[in-house]
């Protein structure tokens, strides 16, 4: 599949600068957030793991505070299965809005449509979808910034020691997966101390990594640091690492350097433990406030604008722990 474009925001954009502009006269279907009747939001993942339990709970601590219900569907990485799910909150549980995180950015096309025209505002969360054009609202990290982040963090170790490093790449249907990639790349065209030395992709899959990992420490014993495009699979390359007694903490000759993105649990205690270098935390509290601004805003008859932002993660490394680890969402677990 091909991996389809995000619209990027222009830099001086963020998220909690949401304007909320040009007021309509025509009553939304789904209810106003100003009406008697409860503001019902239908709420779609992909999947359950770390990163979207704190995902979920941002939505519902904000729909919380601004007197929303939240209806939640699961659709454990089936595209087909989040249709079906979308289908019935939007047609039998009739919500007035839709937060999703698409499974598929292309597919879920069918439901954005349907949202439309049942005059229901629909969110996109965390993933890009491409029909951006019938979205009400999308916020997303910027995938390719959060790349070149993890690539400098590699950058700034190897001016004390050459690093040639396994990258692993999520599933290719993932805008998020690709622009990591493709910024991590781009940030180390130039860097002679820095060569990408094995590249293989793991389809968000733990047990893909784990083999992924193993087969390549085997075939290339050089390699001395790793990317992770996800904490979702730092469990995984860890147990590779130690499989093949080569998990050992920095400042250990055998120590192998890991950045990663997400900011989860696991993240926040290896870099405790120092058996990670960094990690590039993603703003998950950020994603649940300004969706459910949106849907507010959608509601009361108002245009959302800008319609499309991203988020660039917040580095945390050995050096700025002590001050930055309390705004990163996994190191309060």
């Amino acid at each position: 599949m091909k991996p389809f474009a995000v619209i990027r925001c222009a830099a001086a954009v963020t998220a909690s600068a949401l304007v909320l502009a040009g007021c309509g006269s025509t009553a939304n279907s789904g209810g106003s957030a100003n009406s008697d009747k409860k503001v019902t939001i239908g709420v779609s993942f992909d999947l359950l793991n770390a990163i979207r339990q704190a995902e979920k709970s941002a939505i519902e601590k904000s729909a919380k505070a601004a007197g929303y219900e939240i209806v939640f569907s699961v659709a454990d990485k089936d595209a087909q299965k989040q249709t079906s799910q979308i289908q019935d909150m939007i047609q039998t549980r009739k919500v007035d809005a839709v937060i999703a995180i698409a499974q598929d950015g292309q597919q879920i096309a069918s439901s954005i449509a349907l949202a439309k025209a049942r005059k229901v505002p629909f969110v996109a969360v965390d993933r890009a979808v491409a029909d951006r054009a019938n979205t009400t609202f999308q916020i997303t990290g910027d995938p390719v910034a959060d790349g070149r982040l993890a690539a400098a963090e590699f950058v700034g170790v190897a001016r004390s020691e050459p690093l040639k490093v396994l990258e692993l790449v999520g599933a290719l249907t993932d805008q998020n997966a690709i622009g990591r990639r493709d910024g991590f790349n781009a940030a180390l065209k130039g860097s002679p101390k820095v060569s990408v030395v094995s590249q293989v992709p793991t389809n968000w899959d733990p047990s893909q990594a784990l083999d992924a990992t193993s087969n390549a420490l085997q075939r290339n014993p050089s390699i001395n640091a790793i990317f992770i495009p996800s904490d979702f699979l730092l469990p995984s390359v860890q147990s590779a690492l130690t499989s093949a007694k080569r998990l050992a903490p920095v400042g250990d000759p055998q120590h192998v350097v890991i950045v990663t993105i997400d900011g989860d649990e696991n993240g926040c205690k290896a870099l405790r433990q120092k058996t990670i270098d960094a990690d590039i935390a993603t703003p998950v509290d950020e994603f649940g406030t300004e969706a459910v601004r949106a849907i507010t805003t959608a509601l009361a008859g108002r245009t959302v604008a800008p319609r499309t932002v991203q988020s660039k993660g917040l580095p945390l490394n050995r050096t700025n722990y002590a001050t930055t680890s309390a705004r990163v969402w996994g190191c309060g677990a």
